[in-house]
């Protein structure tokens, strides 16, 4: 990602990958387009139990997973949401709102999802998935 479109407010965890070009690590993708992912955030804004807000930056590729960074009274934190929206639409008030929470996992910031999650998935992928074959 170009430096110009890391935004400083961004936690220092985030931005020490962006910086360095570290986007890819298959099952997951961290964006490469600041609003890249702002689709994924408004399904998060309408389907959140908790009524949160999030700043996505990573989608694993093979379901519609996705991680976002906590925003909290306009500030982005550095606390990781791990979720898996529906992308429900319509009416969500009243008795068709959701009733589940669709938050998978929250870590204490990017590199402990990196670990815990990110890695993780990485190792399962790679012993099904010969490394010739990945397209990066």
């Amino acid at each position: 990602m170009e430096r110009t479109k890391i935004a400083p407010q961004w936690p220092n965890a985030l931005r020490w990958f962006l910086i360095q070009n570290l986007h890819t690590f298959t099952p997951w993708h961290f964006i490469r387009e600041p609003s890249e992912f702002e689709f994924a955030a408004n399904a998060f804004r309408r389907e959140d139990v908790g009524g949160r807000d999030v700043f996505v930056f990573a989608r694993r590729q093979d379901c519609d997973d996705f991680a976002g960074l906590e925003v909290v009274d306009g500030r982005t934190t550095n606390r990781v949401i791990h979720f898996h929206p529906v992308f429900a639409t319509g009416n969500t008030e009243g008795p068709a709102m959701r009733r589940w929470d669709i938050v998978c996992n929250v870590f204490e910031d990017v590199f402990s999802f990196v670990a815990e999650r990110v890695v993780p998935d990485m190792k399962d992928w790679a012993e099904v998935e010969d490394a010739g074959d990945l397209a990066l």
